[in-house]
């Protein structure tokens, strides 16, 4: 959970205000405050806000944030209680109304890359405590982000009015939410608060959500957020809940999967710091959603490969190679990945470098998340640790990759250990180095709260 060391302070100037309070009367009102700061807080990583509203390096919930659209970059807005520059002038209404209706206070519309359409559904006294905490929990900071410029005809706001009439939205749960059964909580759990579908269901020509199609798997800015359903083929109909918790909770689903890109950080920065109730609630909702099969596919993606018998012809003799580039994919893989991943491909005893065999990646009938993960690598810390793998398509410390040696590496890699060749090409690596794309899976350096089948 978030870090809440100041609640106790603004629970006693709070409670403390209501008309000089004294004795029991001012002890009781303490502790509801600091139940609906505590529930705020919770709340606010369950719905991952900080992950959208932090841009790399920025201040908890400045905003600043880019995030790629199809029409351009829309950025996140300050969400601090700062007055000028945040929601500090908002009333609790004002509050409900952007949260779950995508309407700012001066009444123009919000982007639906703020994910209201799922808010919607949150509970009211759930709604209160978001706010409260909010204004009470979160520092404030005097920074205004740049203004979101997208192309016409999505730079007209009034637009999204007709939109949202489209589009629908969850319908609102009523009660205690901390008291669903268990399924209940599941499904409030995936649909209002994490709001799986906005990344996970595909989208139609207006980039409305498909819902007959839901968690069905949708593109996501180079990345593609897989089919999620209990599908035994295209899903992970073939998961355990215990894998799933295991994946929410670490990042890590022992000889299946590890979370990169924008699942590591919702895993980073949400799921990891869910209590396990919540996270068995969310795995139990999630394996039995209704199947939605993947055309042509048969067999499960980490269900693919066997780690290579290949004897080892290597003389000991050095070799000068002048032409670098004409390396193969094998060649490739030997003096970049092998290290780690081993010769023949099983990784690390203990699963901290994955297998590539037996991988929901490598597997996979789409090479997008491969070619994401060897260009912008891996970097995740959870509460069980610190997953790191280098990026090999930009400068670091590591050798940066040519478009042509990564898309080599990854057809060695997907023939070698998935299930076929994709031929990838030099100008499908190409697509995926740009400055947007970039911005989009930097990590996101907050550890305030804690944020696909990608590694």
């Amino acid at each position: 959970m978030p870090d809440i060391k100041s609640a106790a302070f603004w629970s006693f100037l709070i409670s403390g205000a209501f008309l000089g309070g004294t004795g029991a009367h001012t002890a009781r009102a303490a502790d509801n405050d600091q139940d609906l700061m505590s529930r705020g807080a919770y709340l606010a990583t369950a719905a991952d806000c900080v992950a959208c509203h932090t841009r790399p390096s920025g201040q908890p919930f400045a905003g600043g944030l880019k995030v790629s659209t199809p029409q351009g970059d829309v950025v996140s807005t300050n969400i601090t209680p700062d007055r000028e520059h945040g929601i500090g002038d908002y009333t609790e209404a004002d509050f409900e109304k952007a949260l779950r209706r995508g309407i700012r206070k001066d009444g123009t519309y919000l982007y639906p890359v703020m994910p209201y359409v799922s808010y919607a559904g949150l509970t009211d006294q759930d709604v209160r405590a978001l706010y409260i905490w909010f204004m009470h929990g979160v520092h404030p900071v005097a920074e205004k982000p740049l203004e979101t410029q997208l192309r016409f005809p999505a730079n007209i706001r009034m637009a999204m009015g007709v939109w949202n009439l489209l589009a629908g939205r969850e319908k609102q749960e009523t009660g205690d939410s901390f008291q669903y059964d268990k399924l209940r909580r599941g499904r409030y759990l995936a649909t209002a608060l994490e709001h799986c579908g906005t990344c996970h269901t595909p989208r139609n020509f207006m980039l409305i959500e498909k819902q007959d199609q839901y968690l069905g798997g949708g593109a996501l800015a180079g990345w593609y957020a897989p089919n999620i359903t209990s599908s035994k083929s295209g899903g992970i109909g073939d998961w355990s809940e215990e894998d799933l918790v295991s994946y929410f909770k670490t990042g890590r689903a022992k000889g299946r999967s590890q979370a990169a890109g924008p699942m590591g950080e919702v895993v980073e920065h949400s799921t990891s710091h869910l209590t396990d109730e919540d996270l068995d609630a969310l795995a139990a909702f999630i394996k039995q959603v209704p199947a939605r099969h993947n055309e042509g596919v048969h067999q499960a993606r980490d269900s693919f490969g066997k780690p290579v018998d290949t004897p080892d012809l290597r003389t000991g003799e050095l070799t000068r190679i002048d032409d670098l580039s004409e390396r193969s994919g094998a060649e490739i893989y030997d003096g970049n990945c092998a290290a780690c991943h081993g010769q023949n491909g099983a990784g690390t005893a203990d699963n901290y470098v994955p297998s590539l065999y037996a991988n929901s990646v490598v597997g996979s009938e789409r090479p997008d998340n491969l070619i994401m993960t060897i260009i912008y690598g891996v970097d995740r810390t959870t509460p069980s640790g610190h997953a790191s793998m280098p990026g090999f398509g930009r400068n670091s410390d590591v050798q940066c990759l040519s478009n042509e040696e990564i898309a080599r590496l990854v057809n060695y890699v997907t023939a070698t250990f998935g299930n076929h060749d994709h031929h990838v090409t030099a100008e499908q690596v190409a697509a995926t180095r740009t400055d947007h794309l970039e911005k989009m899976v930097s990590h996101v350096s907050v550890k305030t709260t804690a944020g696909s089948d990608q590694r």
